[in-house]
């Protein structure tokens, strides 16, 4: 399963039956949540990285073909994501 290059790929079975956060259906577009067959084209985003590129942002979120684009843009909407996620209008999800 090498995809950590950040190139896109073709979504194979063993992909598919992968536990992603610990359970199969979660091999899903962090944007659109489209759930991802044998065929789709995915790219994973490596943002785990520690860098001023990446601040804000975790999660190395797999991303569809509709959705995806250069990597500043995906950066910048996932770090607009990460923001909105922990603002008060999501407080019920948020341990504080």
């Amino acid at each position: 399963m090498t995809f950590i290059n950040g190139e896109p790929f073709t979504a194979t079975k063993k992909h598919t039956e992968a536990p992603w956060s610990g359970n199969s259906a979660n091999f899903r577009c962090a944007w659109c949540g489209h759930r991802f067959k044998i065929g789709d084209t995915v790219r994973w985003v490596y943002t785990n990285v520690g860098s001023a590129e990446t601040k804000g942002i975790a999660g190395n979120p797999f991303i569809c073909t509709a959705c995806d684009g250069p990597r500043d843009v995906i950066l910048a909407r996932l770090r607009q994501m990460a923001e909105e996620f922990r603002s008060d209008r999501f407080w019920w999800f948020q341990r504080r």
